[in-house]
């Protein structure tokens, strides 16, 4: 099996030739429930200092049981505002999303708009590949692009995809784009996959960028978060690229 690392290219892994099968499609994903426990609240000392609206966005990482597993606020224009943002995520509850009457971990992004007279809950579930990577110039602090960075982050620790020599015999090929967080650490976050691209190829493509590690990215010298996008092509050995 043949692997390689490009973000925002093509990680090759090549599939030995046998009878191939139709592949089963994944199941359909139903959406969990999010419990508000507790409602955000626009920070008092920031109508005092006359900002008059914001916003943050976070991403979150539930387990199938419906815990919060990790948290992040990857774009914030104040940082009064991320601070209420992790305040009350802290405190909501969560119901697992179930797929075939099993329960599954669920990446997802919420964004607040905060207005003097109000806050607006925004929230995105499980597709990561058109999360924006440009929240505006009025922010503090976000993720930066890969564009952005002094360079393309160093890969420490690569880990490929471990493919079952059974799924080669049932002819289970295809793409599948992992989307991850980069943090300052150089430790990935928040690797998903979209609900579309095959279960079971996701499924370890995702469990191999979980083990993955950078040298911290750096704009301008400074460690900073990245968001960056990972594609897998699982093919038979021979197949040419198309």
């Amino acid at each position: 099996m043949k692997f390689s690392i490009l973000l925002l290219g093509i990680a090759s892994v090549m599939v030995p030739i046998f009878a191939a099968e139709t592949a089963v499609p994944p199941a359909p994903a139903k959406h969990f429930k999010v419990i508000q426990t507790t409602k955000a609240a626009y920070p008092h000392r920031l109508i005092d200092e006359g900002v008059s609206h914001g916003m943050t966005r976070a991403a979150l990482h539930i387990s199938p049981q419906g815990e919060l597993v990790d948290f992040l606020v990857v774009a914030y224009t104040h940082k009064a505002f991320a601070e209420e943002t992790e305040r009350v995520i802290k405190k909501w509850q969560f119901e697992p999303e179930f797929v075939d009457g099993e329960p599954i971990a669920t990446i997802m992004e919420v964004t607040f708009n905060f207005e003097v007279n109000g806050v607006m809950l925004v929230q995105k579930f499980g597709d990561f590949t058109t999360v924006p990577t440009d929240f505006g110039a009025e922010c503090e602090y976000q993720a930066c692009s890969l564009k952005k960075l002094d360079g393309i982050p160093t890969p420490v620790r690569v880990v490929p995809p471990t493919y079952p020599r059974e799924w080669a015999e049932q002819g289970v090929t295809g793409r599948v784009v992992v989307d991850f967080y980069i943090d300052e650490t150089g430790k990935t976050r928040f690797v998903a996959a979209p609900s579309s691209a095959h279960a079971s190829l996701a499924g370890i493509a995702v469990a191999a960028v979980n083990q993955w590690q950078f040298a911290p990215p750096t704009r301008k010298g400074k460690p900073v978060l990245v968001h960056a996008q990972q594609l897998f092509d699982f093919r038979k050995e021979g197949e040419a690229d198309k």
